[in-house]
């Protein structure tokens, strides 16, 4: 079969699970860590969860980052963030389309 293989895709997703480590997230202006509350990985999809229990006010960023904490994927939001949990959702889909 020609083209991207499911091997490919696979150990590219492994890749990036392995490499995000935890979050990062603005909450009123002050920065906070978090764990990865949970992954998923669907076909060409990783979903990684992160879940804001106790913390309240302003969420204006999240991001995932690696061991040296540098930033891989950044979202910016704008959630006023109360007494009931909050997931954030990064996805991370790996393309098959060849050039």
């Amino acid at each position: 079969m020609e083209g991207i293989q499911d091997l490919l895709i696979d150990e590219t997703l492994k890749f990036y699970d392995g490499l995000i480590k935890k979050a990062k997230i603005i909450i009123d202006g002050n920065e906070i860590e978090k764990e990865i509350y949970k992954t998923v990985k669907d076909g060409d999809t990783l979903r990684k969860y992160v879940y804001l229990d106790v913390e309240k006010g302003l969420v204006t960023k999240a991001s995932l980052v690696d061991a040296q904490g540098r930033e891989l994927y950044v979202k910016v939001l704008n959630h006023q963030k109360g007494n009931k949990g909050y997931a954030i959702v990064f996805p991370i889909t790996q393309s098959r389309e060849v050039s």
